[in-house]
């Protein structure tokens, strides 16, 4: 399959002489991030492992994905081991960032930077509750 920035024509230019941003076209293919490793471990009746993780993890390094949400390491154990491996293990390749989430909590941010701990590139997700329930019951 060849890399999608030579799949995607530029979409045709816009001329609005008063405004300079639609003259602002993208110069090359955005960079996505596959969500598709933070699988809800706590909703899923039969949630992945670490091995299976990096499998996918893998697959997606292959088909050029360049950032990659691996997980919640706060969440679960098995996200944590799943940072964990991935890291130790020196799959990731030095120019793929792994994305992690984490609830703007001082524990939970310091699980998380536990977890990542070594890797080269890590974008930290961090989010705050904005449903009272949440932040009064669940975080």
């Amino acid at each position: 399959m060849q890399p999608s920035k030579y799949r995607y024509r530029p979409y045709p230019a816009v001329s609005l002489p008063n405004r300079t941003w639609p003259n602002n076209a993208p110069q090359h293919a955005p960079i996505w991030c596959s969500t598709d490793l933070r699988d809800g471990n706590q909703a899923l009746p039969e949630p992945m492992n670490p091995q299976d993780k990096l499998l996918f993890f893998r697959e997606l390094i292959s088909m050029g994905f360049k950032e990659i949400e691996i997980g919640y390491p706060s969440a679960s154990e098995a996200d944590f081991e799943t940072a964990r491996l991935f890291i130790e293990s020196g799959v990731i390749p030095d120019d793929v960032a792994i994305q992690v989430l984490a609830p703007a909590r001082d524990n939970l941010i310091q699980r998380t930077f536990e977890a990542v701990e070594g890797a080269k590139n890590v974008i930290m997700h961090l989010y705050m509750n904005t449903s009272p329930f949440f932040r009064d019951v669940v975080y």
